[in-house]
């Protein structure tokens, strides 16, 4: 595997680990895991295009 291959299996990870702590917390710590999972979203999409 890809050193690339290996980094977005780790960012599924964290987005797994981020949503299953999300589900735990409320109110303002929403907002706050949303706009991770956002952040991990954009930079997967950039790699995986950039891979190409």
């Amino acid at each position: 595997m890809s050193i690339k291959n290996k980094i977005g299996i780790s960012m599924i990870a964290l987005f797994i680990l981020v949503m299953i702590v999300g589900n735990f917390l409320d109110g303002f710590w929403h907002g706050v895991t949303f706009i991770g999972v956002a952040a991990w979203i954009v930079i997967a999409l950039e790699l995986s295009s950039s891979n190409r």
